[in-house]
């Protein structure tokens, strides 16, 4: 799934239609006594469906009506690392967590711990299928379904404001690729396969990585489009589409189911 679009006003912990089911449910009170709790719990209920992990700077929103996880970050930029300012094979990941050792990789960074997002993911029901633990696998003619980390689909965007408007982005709208075929470089765009596997939470990597390409077992989400960690496409982050550097941003992790 790939997209742009102008965002339309945020979610936040209680939004236009939690406060427009209380106010029906206090008008409905005003005439009919016991109504003003049955509006009044339905806002509860909902309240206690949506909650927050603060980090020090940045904070996770679990929203289960929504199915999504909203995340804080900020926009880093390290252009000695392959694939930020110029085409380069990597697997490490483009949303990371600050203070892991693949930190400088990352172009959208959190202060919230991997280790909560990766239980506020399960805590929405997204499950993994098939974590692999080994170095790297890759393609070749042996290369089997167990080669690839299997997991539910997830869904990555990006939502901050630029030239002032609000904007939603696909992760993917935001990175080039980059193959061979026939001994010719091709571009295209970045066309992945997010779900989520764990594996790095399982076996405590202290990578830091969330959101990987190439197929990468060092995170907790990562494209599976290719077998573990098959590093032979090229990515460069667009950065005439990406968010000044220094720049907030939500990131948002959502299940499909």
């Amino acid at each position: 799934m790939t997209f742009m679009k102008q965002l339309p006003q945020p979610k936040g912990l209680f939004t236009k239609s939690l406060v427009s089911l209380a106010f029906v449910g206090l008008l409905s009170g005003a005439a009919i006594g016991f109504n003003t709790l049955i509006g009044t719990e339905a806002v509860a209920k909902t309240a206690e469906h949506i909650h927050t992990i603060k980090g020090d700077k940045h904070r996770l929103i679990v929203d289960h009506p929504a199915k999504e996880l909203r995340i804080t970050a900020t926009v880093t930029k390290d252009c000695s690392k392959p694939g930020v300012c110029d085409f380069g094979r990597r697997f490490q990941a483009f949303f990371g967590t600050k203070g892991g050792k693949m930190e400088k990789y990352f172009v959208f960074t959190t202060d919230v711990p991997r280790s909560e997002i990766n239980k506020a993911i399960q805590e929405l029901g997204v499950v993994s299928r098939n974590q692999i633990v080994e170095k790297r696998r890759g393609l070749n003619q042996n290369t089997t379904k167990d080669d690839y980390l299997q997991g539910d689909p997830i869904i990555v965007t990006a939502r901050f404001k630029k030239n002032g408007k609000d904007m939603e982005v696909a992760l993917e709208d935001l990175i080039e690729e980059r193959i061979n075929v026939n001994g010719q470089e091709v571009l295209k765009p970045y066309t992945p396969h997010f779900i989520y596997h764990g594996t790095a939470e399982t076996t405590n990597v202290p990578t830091g990585c969330i959101v990987c390409p190439s197929g990468c077992n060092g995170g907790i989400i990562t494209d599976n489009s290719l077998p573990l960690k098959h590093t032979v496409n090229y990515y460069r982050v667009n950065w005439d589409k990406m968010p000044p550097v220094g720049t907030e941003v939500e990131m948002v992790l959502k299940s499909i189911f």
